[in-house]
């Protein structure tokens, strides 16, 4: 696959994605929230782009040809390229109203587990 042709088709995959799942940061967020409270230490969306870089070059060592891999990796690669320097104007405001959805889906969980009702 000519670079050209991958970037482009990186660049289509990330665009098709965004219109099936909206933007990226929130599901990154959400990955790492989810994450961090499974290790019990604090992961975020740079380390969750690059967990899924990780992912994609384990699978280019068994089929070094296939190019979804490859599609996959540069957009992977591009995302944590804009998780590396979080300082866009919305990004902290972007985390915060994922992390207080994610811990009001929490509660609602645990209060229909338990039967009582959360405010």
């Amino acid at each position: 696959m000519h670079h050209q042709d991958l970037l482009s088709a990186a660049k289509a995959t990330i665009s098709q994605r965004g219109q099936e799942y909206g933007d990226a940061l929130p599901s990154f967020v959400r990955a790492a929230n989810i994450a961090s409270a499974i290790l019990n230490r604090k992961v975020t969306a740079f380390d969750v782009s690059v967990v899924m870089m990780a992912v994609k070059m384990s699978r280019l060592a068994n089929q070094r040809e296939h190019e979804d891999s490859w599609v996959d990796l540069a957009a992977y690669v591009a995302f944590a390229a804009q998780f590396a320097a979080p300082h866009t104007s919305d990004f902290d405001a972007v985390v915060n109203a994922q992390v207080e959805a994610d811990l009001e889906a929490i509660a609602r969980e645990m209060s229909s587990a338990s039967g009582k009702k959360v405010a």
